[in-house]
């Protein structure tokens, strides 16, 4: 028998406002899953890949729709009326529904299937609309902040949009839109940028400046100074922030690094998906050093992670771990990381102290 995109989707029983069910599934794909909702989403996708593409299809197709929120929207209040419609459905007879008209028997099925796809749009675009209503605000001068592992999306006034990755902070300019489009990031974000070559796009941190060229690119302004652009479309130009050089062209898939006093370096061809894992909730490590992880675990988890003896700093510093997590728990982190360190790690609380 054919398989019904939705029969194997979660349980209507089991998703009764504030359940976190079909809410997981639509903050994961808006891009606003927190790592319990994140770690629910995955469970279901590795159970049931075929509903999990039936779903990410509509999500494609709500995505080239041009979707303003009214300003009066009740998003939750909207999934509760679907929701309660839909338990409904499930407490009427055929006789209810349709009393001309035999009904065929794979109809339930069906129905049930549409009517969860439907579900899953209407989350998706509830928190889309949710998070896009900023759009409609006055957001020059006001400064945006995400909190410990969680990320936030942001449209701008001139149709760029910012997804602001785990504890991270960017501030508008208060003039942003009338003769420059201007921001300050500290920490991550993922800028899909509308050009206008009469007023540039800049994104500037501690140590350098992106200016836009029309493109796509993940900014970070690492703990240590070190900022770095990958970028996936377009083309951007990277310059450091106390340099008096023109700066230099970073292209799509290359990489562009700039470490306080010195000029940018690009690697060509060298951007992957592992680049862009954070947008999707996956914290990703790469050969990483040990002081880019303890930064990383601080946003992710609020967790310290620091030797437990200052004198073991600059050993550890020349560690390196390559691992990814999707929601899983601080402490199953903790342990992995452990293990790829070959050390110890003690937790106390907030803080974590690692033994070599």
């Amino acid at each position: 028998m054919d398989h019904q995109p939705g029969a194997d989707l979660p349980p209507d029983e089991s998703n009764e406002p504030g359940d976190p069910g079909w809410e997981a599934i639509a903050r994961d794909l808006a891009g606003e899953a927190d790592p319990a909702s994140a770690s629910t989403a995955r469970t279901w996708r590795g159970e049931h890949p075929d509903d999990a593409a039936a779903v990410d299809a509509l999500d494609r197709t709500l995505d080239r729709l041009a979707f303003a929120a009214p300003p009066d929207l009740d998003v939750e209040a909207a999934l509760r009326r679907v929701k309660a419609r839909r338990a409904e459905e499930a407490t009427r007879t055929p006789a209810d529904v349709f009393p001309l008209r035999p009904r065929p028997r794979a109809w339930p099925v069906a129905a049930r299937a549409a009517a969860a796809l439907l579900l899953v749009a209407g989350g998706v675009a509830g928190w889309r609309a949710l998070r896009g209503r900023a759009a409609t605000e006055d957001v020059a001068g006001r400064t945006f902040a995400t909190a410990v592992g969680v990320r936030d999306s942001l449209r701008l006034p001139d149709g760029s949009r910012v997804l602001l990755g785990p504890g991270s902070t960017l501030d508008v300019a208060s003039d942003f839109g009338a003769a420059r489009r201007e921001v300050r990031l500290r920490g991550e974000a993922y800028f899909t940028v509308r050009h206008d070559a009469r007023a540039p796009f800049v994104v500037r941190t501690g140590a350098a400046s992106v200016h836009d060229v029309g493109t796509a690119f993940v900014v970070r302004d690492g703990s240590d100074g070190r900022v770095t652009v990958a970028v996936t479309d377009g083309v951007v130009m990277l310059r450091a922030a106390t340099a008096d050089t023109a700066g230099v062209l970073v292209r799509a898939h290359a990489r562009g690094v700039v470490v306080p006093g010195r000029s940018p370096v690009v690697a060509t061809d060298v951007v992957t998906e592992q680049d862009l894992s954070w947008t999707r909730g996956q914290l990703a490590f790469r050969d990483t050093p040990f002081p880019e992880v303890a930064a990383e675990l601080r946003r992710w988890y609020g967790v310290e992670l620091r030797p437990a003896d200052p004198s073991l700093a600059a050993s550890l510093a020349e560690r390196h771990l390559t691992a990814a997590f999707h929601g899983e728990p601080a402490d199953e982190v903790l342990r992995v990381v452990a293990l790829a360190l070959g050390a110890s790690i003690e937790r106390r609380g907030d803080t974590a102290f690692v033994r070599p």
